[in-house]
């Protein structure tokens, strides 16, 4: 399992509604679908993914690339739903300040910090959990269920 990401991160404003985020944050910039690469993290302020908790919005994020979401708060369903789509997704009070568009970042979801690679300066979240991380590990909510659900079969049949 990826515990660390490294990417080129993207910033973002407060309050982005998970409409503008559908189609690849097509709402706050219409040309990120086209610049973004496989291994990005999007930094965002405030109440990151408010509205709407369809799968389609963090969806589009996960299908282009992103290796994680860090924002200064995630509204909680749409965190959630970031999650169980195998998304990584920190909140991370001060990481507006500490990073721009285009410098690079590397989060430790393990040890709970962020890092700005290109300025050396950091902030801490709290770590995730061991569950939190087997769910990313298999990719998501569902992935991870049904590997359970193998697993204990799997035991009940050998007992």
């Amino acid at each position: 399992m990826k515990k660390i990401f490294k990417g080129r991160a993207w910033r973002f404003g407060d309050c982005i509604d998970s409409g503008a985020i559908k189609g690849v944050m097509a709402g706050v910039d219409p040309q990120f679908r086209d610049k973004v690469r496989p291994g990005d993290i999007i930094v965002a302020g405030v109440n990151f993914g408010m509205g709407s908790s369809a799968e389609d919005a963090p969806r589009s994020l996960r299908d282009a690339g992103i290796a994680a979401i860090v924002a200064e708060s995630i509204s909680n369903i749409y965190l959630r739903t970031l999650v169980n789509l195998g998304l990584a997704a920190i909140e991370c009070r001060g990481i507006s300040a500490i990073v721009a568009s285009g410098e690079d970042l590397e989060v430790d979801l393990q040890s709970g910090t962020a890092r700005n690679l290109t300025t050396g300066a950091s902030r801490a979240f709290p770590p995730f959990s061991d569950h939190a991380l087997a769910i990313l590990e298999h990719g998501g909510l569902i992935p991870y269920l049904k590997s359970s659900l193998r697993q204990d079969t799997a035991a009940r049949t050998r007992a």
